[in-house]
């Protein structure tokens, strides 16, 4: 299957259960390297919390569907806020909320395709920055944002809900050049 054969689209609401379906794929994938007797949350909390976002005006969600209206995968973009005060925005700064791809199209390019539109429409809503988690321990989901221009911000953290160790990657935005903590910027 090419790429050219995919229907990307506006994620709503009631796509909570397909786009939950494909998170589980990529949360059972841990199990490769997550420590022994780890589980991923409940499906349930997956889908209503996906349910949720998708109902925030500041939550932007695409899925990939092959000619037979199966997900291939999906991004999903909102607002960052601050890790310890999740009620306070963090201004200019987007937060790549999920980026998923079913082991059928891992290695198909779909990965990076998602994730451009993602990028482009955290630009397009006038962010300059973008920041995501992950986990510590997912060495392919790094190796993908480390290819795609992120950097390691901080050290790694708990995700009680999760049970695993989560890093965040921040990158500057299309169109944008990040400043240095001296407030310079690279030539």
């Amino acid at each position: 299957m090419t790429l050219p054969e995919l229907d990307i689209r506006i994620a709503v609401p009631d796509d909570a259960i397909a786009l939950a379906s494909t998170t589980r794929l990529g949360f059972e994938s841990y199990r490769e390297w997550a420590p022994d007797g780890w589980e991923p949350p409940p499906r349930t909390l997956e889908i209503r919390a996906i349910r949720e976002r998708l109902r925030a005006r500041t939550t932007w969600c695409a899925m990939a569907l092959d000619p037979d209206g199966e997900q291939a995968g999906h991004v999903g973009i909102t607002l960052a806020t601050e890790r310890d005060r999740p009620h306070v925005t963090i201004p200019g700064r987007a937060h790549l909320w999920m980026l998923f791809v079913r082991p059928r199209w891992w290695g198909t390019g779909l990965a990076a395709r998602l994730h451009r539109l993602g990028l482009d429409e955290a630009a397009r809503r006038g962010s300059t920055s973008i920041r995501l988690y992950t986990p510590h321990g997912a060495a392919r989901a790094r190796a993908f944002y480390e290819r795609e221009g992120w950097a390691v911000e901080g050290r790694a953290f708990a995700e009680p809900l999760l049970g695993l160790d989560l890093v965040e990657y921040r990158r500057a935005l299309p169109g944008h050049v990040q400043a240095f903590p001296d407030g310079t910027r690279p030539l």
